[in-house]
């Protein structure tokens, strides 16, 4: 059996993937380290409507068929925020004849738009809400924990969004080990993507508007909705 491809994202995934590798060597994992996505062009796809961005989504990458070809990819990448980039390039991967595509991800699940720079208007279109509509009630509430969430709710998140992008499995950094590697830096950063707890009073408000209004929709009681 050929031995897994470690792949990155172009532009953002390479250090991930030279990490995952390095890590799998350490565990005497075999696996191969081959780039074989490429992009045609740098627009970025994040903004502007949906249809808009699917289309460029599907000009913007190429996927190496002679080197994909009844392989198992591993696609690293930093962050999966809506899912429908990885849902294409998983797509083209299976199409080019990949045996299976896993996707290993450098940051926990971003579970809110980074209104201060980060192209999205609501909740909703998050890969992560998206999946957390399908869990059954009792199993919400622990989700909604965000950074806190329990690793069995954490997994059945992961194996939703797979399922929606048609790859193997996603594999998330959990956001307790995201922690030690930032050490005493933490006040520096802005985790709100991870947490939901923004930097500024209006970003809050902001955030506890956008929590309200998608809980609301959904069939979840009101105890529940107070796991947050």
């Amino acid at each position: 059996m050929m031995p897994p491809i470690v792949s990155s994202m172009p532009k953002t995934g390479g250090p991930y993937a030279d990490g995952l590798f390095d890590s799998l060597a350490e565990q005497g994992v075999l696996a191969e380290r081959s780039d074989v996505v490429a992009t045609q062009f740098l627009e970025r796809t994040l903004l502007g409507r949906p249809k808009a961005r699917q289309s460029r989504i599907a000009q913007k990458y190429l996927v190496s068929e002679s080197a994909v070809a009844k392989r198992t990819i591993i696609v690293v990448d930093e962050a999966l925020i809506r899912g429908d980039t990885s849902q294409a390039v998983t797509t083209m991967l299976l199409a080019a004849g990949a045996e299976a595509v896993h996707w290993a991800i450098g940051s926990p699940p971003i579970v809110a738009p980074h209104y201060y720079g980060m192209g999205i208007d609501t909740l909703d279109e998050l890969a992560f809400w998206q999946a957390l509509k399908r869990l059954p009630p009792e199993l919400r509430a622990q989700s909604l924990r965000f950074h806190r969430m329990d690793p069995p709710a954490l997994k059945i998140i992961e194996s939703n969004i797979a399922t929606a992008i048609q790859a193997a499995t996603i594999t998330y950094l959990p956001f307790r080990a995201l922690v030690p590697i930032l050490a005493n830096r933490l006040e520096g950063i802005d985790l709100s993507p991870f947490t939901l707890e923004m930097p500024t009073p209006a970003g809050r408000q902001r955030a506890d508007r956008n929590l309200k209004a998608l809980l609301a929709a959904l069939p979840v009681n009101p105890r529940l909705r107070s796991a947050s």
